[in-house]
């Protein structure tokens, strides 16, 4: 009888223990549904706590310094849908990965600015929240990650920290699909 009963113990322990163990662990979660082309969603906290569903649109440029020195921008641009409380949210990526026909895949940090923008090669960004009447907030850290480059879409995903001038943050994370702006 003991010897019976020390195989079903065995089997439980050795057997159905790790396999109920191996089974269960945990999924992944899906921090974002599934987005239309030309559209944007962030969880906004901080000062506001707001979701924010809105259009997301891209363009680039190259622009070019007094001493020839040229820089490829990626400006991306998110308008909120029927929300009052936010006009609009923009990040410049100047980066030599960045030209005008091809937009490269990976992460772009947020960098410090200690002065003028001029030869900038990062991340800078700003909110525009409750329009004329209250004070914009700039970039702090955080970064821009463009997952995927279509010929007139990427897709891509934010996390950052916005700062205004009373020391108020805005924490944004996201996913986007912009559309290439005409």
């Amino acid at each position: 009888m003991i010897p019976i009963v020390g195989k079903y113990i065995k089997l439980f322990f050795f057997g159905f223990i790790p396999l109920f163990l191996l089974s269960s662990g945990s999924k992944p979660t899906v921090d974002y549904p599934a987005l239309k082309s030309g559209s944007c969603q962030f969880n906004v906290t901080g000062k506001y706590n707001l979701i924010i569903d809105g259009v997301a649109s891209f363009h680039n440029s190259e622009e070019e310094d007094e001493w020839g020195n040229s820089r490829n921008n990626l400006i991306l641009n998110f308008v909120p849908n029927g929300n009052a409380e936010v006009q609009t949210i923009e990040f410049v990526i100047a980066s030599n990965r960045i030209a005008q026909d091809k937009i490269v895949t990976g992460y772009y940090r947020i960098k410090t600015l200690n002065g003028l923008i001029n030869g900038f090669e990062g991340v800078y960004g700003f909110a525009d929240i409750d329009g004329s009447n209250g004070l914009p907030f700039f970039i702090k850290t955080g970064g821009v990650r463009i997952l995927k480059n279509h010929k007139d879409s990427i897709d891509g995903s934010l996390e950052v920290q916005f700062e205004n001038a009373n020391g108020e943050f805005l924490n944004i994370k996201g996913s986007f699909i912009a559309d290439i702006k005409i």
